[in-house]
C-alpha cells in the first residue's frame, strides 16, 4: 500500500486544517503559500504552468505584476519545505513551462503514488524529511514577505515601517530579501542610492536573478540612465524572460527607456494578452505613429474591460488617429477605478491632454508618497509638463 512506502513521516500537508506540519508543529505559512502548495499537490506529477498558478493565486489581478509575486511566493514555499531548486525533492522547475510536484524521492510519481496521493488529499500528505537550510529565520522571512505584500496593497508609512523592521530582522543577506529591501527603499523612501546598492548586491549573490535585474533596470530608466537600463534589458531578453506579466513590465520599461519599437515587439496583442500587455502595446504603437495598430490594440482592451458597445462602435468607425484620441479620452474617464493610485490617474489624464488635472493628480500622488511616483521623470505622457515650475518641483521632491 501507499502508506507502507513512507518511512519517517516528519512533514505533512493537511488540507482539512489548511496547514503544513513538520514534526507535529505547524509551519508559519501565509494563506497564499498554502494555496500554492495545495494546488501543486492536487496536480502531483503534472506540469502546472505559471499562468495557471497566477490565475489561482491572483484571479482578479490582471493589472499588477503577478510574475514577480509568483517568483517570490515560489522561493518562500521552497524555503518553507527546505527544498533546493538545484536538487529538488518536492517542487521541480520545468523550464519554459512551469512547475511539477514530485514524489518522496524527488522523482515524478508513478500511477501507484498518484492514486495514493488522491486517497489522502484532504487528510494529509506525508513527505520525507529534508536537512535544515542555513539562512535567515524562516518564520521572520515569511512574515517579511507577507508584510511586503501588505505594503504593495496599501502603501503607507505604517505598512512600510512594519515591512522594513521585519526585513531588518532577516539580516538582509539573501537575494530575495535584498530585492524586497531595495523595492521598499525606493518605493517608500525614494532612497535611490540605497536601492541601487541592494539590487546590485542581489545580482552579485545570484547573477541570473531576473527580479533584481528588472528592478535595477527600472531604477536606472526612471533616473534617465537609459543606456544602462537597456543593457540590463538585453540580458533579460537574452535569457528568455519575456512571458506573462514580466513581458508587459519589460515593455513598459522599454517605452520609458526610449525604445517603443522594442516595446511594441515585446508586449502581446493576441487573444491571450493581458490588459497590461494591451495597454503597453497601444502606447508603444502610438508612440511610433502606427495608429491603425494602436487602434486595434485599444479596441481589444475596450472589449476586455468592457466598454459600452456604443463607445466601442464609435472608436471602430473613426480614422485610426481620431479613434485613438477618442479612446484616450474614454480611458481617462472610465479605465481606472476610483481607488486607483493618483499617479495612474495622472498618467491617463496626461495622455488625454488634460494637463491641469494631471498636474493636480501628481500633487496628490507626491503628497501621499505613492511608490509609483518614482516614475515621474521617465513617463512620456508628462513631456508636455517639462519646464512647468509645479512639475519640476514634484520631480525634485522624488529625487530622481
Amino acid at each position: 500500500m501507499f502508506w507502507s512506502q513512507i518511512q519517517t513521516p516528519l512533514l505533512a500537508i493537511d488540507q482539512a486544517e489548511r496547514r503544513i506540519v513538520r514534526d507535529g508543529q505547524p509551519l508559519e505559512l501565509s494563506p497564499l503559500l498554502f494555496r500554492l502548495a495545495a494546488h501543486l499537490i492536487e496536480r502531483s506529477g503534472e506540469i502546472v504552468t505559471r499562468a495557471e498558478l497566477k490565475r489561482v493565486l491572483w484571479p482578479y489581478a490582471e493589472r499588477i505584476d503577478t510574475e514577480r509575486r509568483l517568483n517570490t511566493a515560489m522561493r518562500a514555499l521552497r524555503a518553507a519545505l527546505d527544498d533546493d531548486v538545484n536538487a529538488p525533492r518536492h517542487i521541480e522547475t520545468v523550464r519554459s513551462h512551469g512547475y511539477r510536484w514530485l514524489g518522496n524521492d524527488g522523482k515524478v510519481p508513478g500511477p501507484r503514488f498518484a492514486i495514493g496521493l488522491a486517497a489522502v488529499l484532504g487528510l494529509s500528505l506525508i513527505l520525507s524529511p529534508r536537512p535544515t537550510v542555513a539562512g535567515p529565520d524562516l518564520a521572520t522571512a515569511l512574515k517579511a514577505q507577507s508584510a511586503m505584500e501588505q505594503w504593495r496593497r496599501e502603501p503607507n508609512a505604517a505598512s512600510a515601517n512594519r515591512a522594513s523592521a521585519l526585513l531588518d530582522k532577516t539580516g538582509g543577506q539573501t537575494p530575495s530579501v535584498l530585492v524586497m529591501q531595495a523595492e521598499l527603499e525606493l518605493g517608500s523612501k525614494w532612497q535611490w542610492s540605497a536601492a541601487e546598492r541592494d539590487y546590485q548586491r542581489a545580482i552579485e549573490e545570484d547573477p541570473p536573478n531576473a527580479d533584481a535585474r528588472l528592478g535595477l533596470a527600472w531604477l536606472r530608466a526612471n533616473q534617465g540612465r537609459r543606456a544602462e537600463a537597456l543593457a540590463l534589458v538585453r540580458d533579460l531578453l537574452g535569457n528568455g524572460v519575456v512571458s506573462g506579466d514580466r513581458r508587459a513590465s519589460l515593455g513598459w520599461l522599454l517605452i520609458r527607456a526610449g525604445r517603443p519599437d522594442l516595446a511594441a515587439a515585446t508586449c502581446g496583442t493576441d487573444a491571450s494578452a493581458s490588459i497590461n500587455d494591451l495597454s503597453c502595446s497601444h502606447e508603444a504603437l502610438a508612440a511610433l505613429g502606427r495608429y491603425a495598430q494602436a487602434k486595434a490594440a485599444a479596441l481589444n482592451l475596450m472589449e476586455r474591460i468592457p466598454a459600452s458597445p456604443s463607445k466601442i462602435d464609435e472608436v471602430r468607425r473613426k480614422s485610426p488617429r481620431e479613434a485613438y484620441r477618442t479612446f484616450l479620452i474614454w480611458r481617462s474617464q472610465n479605465f481606472l477605478p476610483g481607488t486607483a493610485p493618483w499617479f495612474q490617474k495622472a498618467q491617463v489624464l496626461a495622455d488625454a491632454g488634460d494637463t491641469p488635472a494631471a498636474l493636480q493628480a501628481l500633487e496628490h500622488s507626491i503628497a501621499r508618497h505613492e511608490p509609483m511616483a518614482i516614475k515621474i521623470a521617465s513617463t512620456p505622457g508628462f513631456a508636455a509638463m517639462l519646464g512647468d515650475p509645479r512639475f519640476e518641483r514634484l520631480v525634485g521632491a522624488v529625487g530622481a
